[in-house]
């Protein structure tokens, strides 16, 4: 019986090193991706944005072309961001149990609020990229919509435990 239980507290602490070491990994990834020159990240997207309207106009125009690379730039921003959420707010419900998962989904809330704003405003600071204030907002409703869709898987599988 303890070396069960000793067993199970082992793999606990697997999944959560692994869960916060991937958490880490996203986090590096959004920092790469957010700090990049200002020139290289316009021209992935403007080539990317291209392919797209290619595939969806016969000739695209100019503005055609312009509009899908700021949307490719909005679902990017609310895209990344929910993973973002959705991860952290995984880790903090893996790390804080019962009650405490109140104050970590609160806490990952507060650290998604944190990194939608600070990449955006370090942006400012690098070669060709600048601050906007939209962009924040997105990055925050992207980790919100994260957040409520962890929160709510973790709700139905409660629920869908008890009704087995």
């Amino acid at each position: 019986m303890g070396r069960r239980k000793k067993g199970n507290i082992l793999l606990e602490l697997c999944v959560i090193a692994a869960s916060f070491a991937a958490l880490l990994l996203l986090l590096y990834f959004v920092m790469v991706v957010s700090f990049q020159n200002g020139t290289d990240s316009a021209g992935i997207t403007m080539r990317l944005a291209e392919q797209i309207a290619r595939r969806i106009f016969e000739q695209p125009t100019m503005d055609q072309i312009e509009t899908t690379a700021l949307m490719i730039r909005y679902g990017a921003h609310l895209g990344l961001f929910f993973v973002v959420g959705f991860v952290t707010t995984f880790v903090s419900m893996v790390i804080f149990r019962g009650y405490g998962r109140i104050f970590g989904v609160i806490g990952a809330g507060a650290v998604c609020y944190v990194l939608a704003y600070y990449t955006e405003y370090y942006k400012q600071f690098v070669e060709g990229r600048h601050f906007q204030q939209s962009d924040a907002a997105l990055n925050w409703y992207g980790s919100i919509a994260g957040i409520f869709c962890m929160v709510g898987s973790y709700f139905l599988n409660r629920l869908l435990v008890k009704l087995s």
